[in-house]
């Protein structure tokens, strides 16, 4: 079901110039792609890939497990304690490999170190886990005109003597661990004040561009991350999100870099302090329900 964000990072050259000529095609070196988070309370989750070089021919992105990196060094670091991570076979992500380890757990207000090495490559980054958000609760309400469609909101409460990001991130089913960002789900809380009332959009991956709704359907099991950010995770995924739309509007192009905390590569390592909700959407077929923490 989930095809992961790396075959987005890695084909993004790709999908903005498909028309040109081939003397026209860039000549881009291939790079390492980095996909990590370590959240509250849990373990580190490093996925490590290789950019797709850009191309005038037509490629599978079911063939983009093969620009997988198994055999890399990644190492991660509270400034403390540094635990070299175990690379495993695991079928709850795409692509079903990961970095990580029961010996490092997320801890509020640290921040953690990244280091992915491989051959030639040197890669690093750094991030910071906030304090969680409060969420007050959330409602699930059925979309106007459909019997089997369902719309969810988070309602929160804006500190406004901090300065907050948030990220929503969703995920479908039981079949996978991983949390997609939430369609248009980055909030700098300069556009909003005190109590918020916020769509969450499912997730959008790169498979679901001719069949995505933001909606979820009556069968859907669902979970939500709300998370609280630090600015350079933010600002990737508010790139991220904001290239999506873009890619639905023939006028306009995505041919610019998404936004990077990694030194020596692309991609992400992002720090989440969140808190995780859980929704059988059949539940609030017969009446407007919310759900509180």
């Amino acid at each position: 079901m989930m095809r992961k964000l790396f075959a987005i990072l890695s084909v993004t050259l790709l999908l903005t110039t498909a028309c040109e000529k081939e003397d026209m095609l860039p000549n881009v070196q291939q790079a390492i792609v980095v996909e990590g988070w370590i959240e509250n309370d849990d373990y580190p989750v490093v996925i490590v890939t290789k950019s797709l070089p850009v191309s005038k021919d037509f490629q599978n992105i079911n063939k983009l497990e093969e620009l997988l990196v198994r055999w890399a060094k990644v190492t991660v670091s509270d400034g403390t304690k540094s635990v070299v991570l175990t690379g495993r076979y695991d079928k709850m992500y795409y692509p079903p490999y990961v970095y990580t380890t029961s010996h490092l757990k997320g801890e509020i207000g640290k921040t953690y170190q990244l280091k992915v090495e491989y051959y030639d490559f040197l890669v690093t980054a750094v991030t910071t886990i906030p304090a969680p958000p409060v969420i007050d609760n959330y409602k699930v309400v059925k979309c106007a005109d459909s019997d089997t469609l369902f719309q969810i909101t988070a309602c929160f409460k804006d500190n406004p003597r901090e300065k907050n990001y948030y990220q929503f991130f969703t995920k479908v089913g039981t079949d996978t661990n991983h949390y997609i960002g939430s369609y248009l789900g980055s909030i700098d809380d300069n556009m909003i004040s005190g109590a918020v009332e916020y769509p969450v959009y499912r997730g959008r991956t790169i498979k679901e561009y001719d069949s995505y709704t933001p909606y979820f359907s009556i069968s859907e099991k669902v979970s939500v991350k709300f998370a609280q950010v630090d600015h350079a995770s933010f600002r990737f995924w508010d790139a991220f999100t904001k290239s999506q739309s873009l890619n639905d509007n023939m006028f306009f192009s995505t041919s610019t870099s998404l936004p990077s905390n990694i030194h020596g590569g692309t991609g992400y390592w992002c720090g989440y302090g969140a808190i995780n909700t859980h929704f059988v959407i059949a539940d609030y077929a017969d009446n407007t329900l919310e759900k509180t923490e």
